[in-house]
């Protein structure tokens, strides 16, 4: 009797985490052909050079740091196409998984339903067709830092080190570190958190430590944390199908780019789901006070509140929404609100599994639970059909032309110095070898050289094309140049420029005065590369170059002190607790 009881909780234990790679492999199948995933942000290249704006040293503001600089020291040891696919498998896996560990004395119907609600939902598949993974990947870390935290306040060992990992690792981009850091932090340091006061301020000051690689950055930039108005107007949430703006956001959607919103999502039944997962986890709050405490429960819900309210009110008092963007200290880090969601997407996955199994619980007969469990976790898959098999098919593999390779080649071993600037003058392309989708055109992540694109951003929005300037002084003489015709010859010497790309059959067409005297060294299918003749300019240091190299060493030094000290504290730890005599049963 005692064996088969053994045996029931060894399938239970295992059947939520099982059902989480099930959930994963749906999702990430078709990633694991050969070839990288392109589709708007997402780009990955097969080597990605530490350059200065990867560390944020370049023209614009460094939305994508430290995000550039920690894909371009792994692709020193690992190939972009496998360190893409480990990200983006990992994405699914570690935010199910996390779910399953926040939850693990929530019964494992609420294990269930919440990691498929956490995977499955509009905020990761309208995400991840976007391509920001560094965002996601914090979201996916979020369950498991709201575990630590509740930890840390309960005095488990080691856990305020690993606190402080999660949310470094949340912190590849400045959006996904300031989630983890303001959902999770406040918990473990809160009110009647078992930790004294040294601990708590020493918690605090490395979390916000962790924030430096791309705080500094932004500090010393020449126009520190600056927005443009028209990008508070343009990244404001929008409505999905009939529900309107404000259930687009209780569902999870309602990204600014209408392009990347899954087809489902205007069904009628997407409203029907939302209202379904809302009475759920209104259903559920209740235990998930009672599992984690009140601090954490009336904290996390307080966080996720917040950022609807500010989410909605980007779209329903737009000029308020401007003035916080463009006004604001560090405003600009809002202005993509559909983010601010995050928070509520975790805590309505957690609510929802503890409703439905609450709701369970007063079901005597074991079948009819688990019909309810099971219908509780295919209805969401079933109402969003295109998150499966790489979001439809929307994120299948292609592999780049070797006319890329050849060119990056050439760059290496040229001696002639320079920059490269890129054109056509446009920040996104569509190329026939990746079916034509949308991404960002590769070249700053391809190319060993440092690049100058166009960094503006057009959106289609129901008044039409809005776009919003960029922030690179470079950038927007070379767009003086372009829109004049002037011979770049003339005008990228003293720009530090010594190279133009041009990337044939990409619209706006390249006029060919603006090519007028430029040296032509290689024609590759699609590329052809031009060098600018006589001597250019050798530009300074970028401004705080030092402090921030600095910085970013002493966090990583530190990081990697931390996680020696956490292995070898674990060690430790499980010496200390194997009995005596039993050293050698170890394998």
């Amino acid at each position: 009797m005692e064996s088969t009881s053994a045996r029931t909780v060894g399938v239970h234990r295992w059947l939520a985490p099982s059902w989480v790679v099930v959930l994963t492999a749906l999702i990430a199948a078709p990633w694991l052909a050969p070839g990288f995933i392109l589709s708007y942000d997402l780009v990955f290249t097969p080597r990605q050079d530490l350059l200065p704006a990867a560390l944020g040293l370049g023209g614009s503001l460094p939305r994508a740091v430290p995000q550039d600089a920690i894909v371009a020291l792994l692709e020193a040891v690992l190939p972009g196409e496998l360190l893409q696919k480990s990200v983006l498998v990992a994405i699914p896996l570690v935010a199910g998984l996390g779910m399953v560990r926040l939850l693990r004395r929530g019964g494992l119907g609420a294990q269930l339903v919440a990691s498929t609600l956490t995977v499955w939902n509009a905020y990761v598949a309208e995400r991840l067709v976007i391509g920001h993974w560094g965002l996601l990947l914090a979201y996916a870390v979020l369950p498991w830092a709201l575990a630590m935290a509740i930890d840390v306040r309960r005095g488990r060992s080691g856990a305020p080190a690993r606190l402080i990992v999660l949310i470094a690792l949340s912190g590849l981009t400045a959006s996904g570190s300031l989630l983890a850091t303001l959902v999770a932090l406040p918990i473990a340091i809160g009110p009647r958190a078992r930790v004294d006061a040294r601990k708590r301020l020493l918690l605090a000051a490395a979390a916000l430590a962790t924030w430096l690689p791309w705080l500094v950055p932004a500090l010393v930039h020449a126009s520190p944390f600056a927005s443009d108005a028209a990008g508070a107007d343009v990244f404001a949430l929008r409505g999905e199908g009939a529900g309107g703006v404000f259930l687009a956001a209780l569902g999870l959607g309602g990204i600014w780019n209408t392009e990347v919103v899954p087809p489902s999502r205007l069904w009628a039944t997407a409203p029907v789901l939302t209202v379904l997962v809302l009475a759920a986890a209104a259903y559920g709050w209740p235990r998930l006070r009672a599992l984690l405490g009140t601090v954490a429960a009336v904290w996390w819900s307080i966080c996720a509140v917040t950022g609807l309210l500010l989410a909605l009110a980007s779209a329903l008092v737009p000029d308020g929404w401007q003035f916080v963007v463009t006004t604001l200290p560090g405003g600009g880090l809002l202005r993509d609100s559909h983010k601010l969601l995050a928070p509520l997407a975790i805590l309505l996955a957690a609510c929802a599994g503890l409703g439905v199994q609450r709701g369970v619980s007063r079901i005597a007969d074991r079948s009819n639970r688990a019909a309810i469990i099971a219908a509780a976790v295919l209805i969401p898959m079933a109402l969003l059909p295109d998150l499966a098999w790489g979001a439809g098919g929307r994120l299948a593999p292609v592999q780049y032309p070797a006319s890329w390779a050849t060119v990056r080649e050439i760059l290496l071993s040229d001696p002639r110095p320079g920059d490269v600037a890129v054109l056509p003058w446009s920040a996104f392309r569509r190329y026939p070898w990746n079916a034509d989708r949308t991404l960002l055109d590769p070249a700053p992540r391809w190319l060993p050289r440092t690049t100058v694109v166009d960094d503006g951003l057009a959106v289609s929005t129901p008044d039409g094309i809005v776009t919003v300037p960029g922030e690179d002084p470079r950038a927007r003489r070379l767009a003086t140049a372009i829109d004049a015709v002037e011979p770049l010859a003339s005008v990228l010497p003293a720009l530090g420029i010594g190279w133009v790309l041009v990337e044939e059959g990409q619209l706006p067409t390249t006029s060919d005065g603006l090519l007028a005297g430029l040296e032509s060294v290689a024609r590759e299918p699609g590329l052809t590369l031009y060098a600018v003749p006589g001597p250019v300019a050798s530009l300074p240091a970028p401004k705080g170059a030092l402090l921030v190299m600095a910085t970013d060493a002493a966090v990583l030094a530190g990081l990697a002190a931390l996680i020696g000290w956490m292995g070898v504290d674990a060690f430790r730890r499980r010496r200390r607790e194997t009995p005596a005599g039993a050293e050698d049963l170890i394998p």
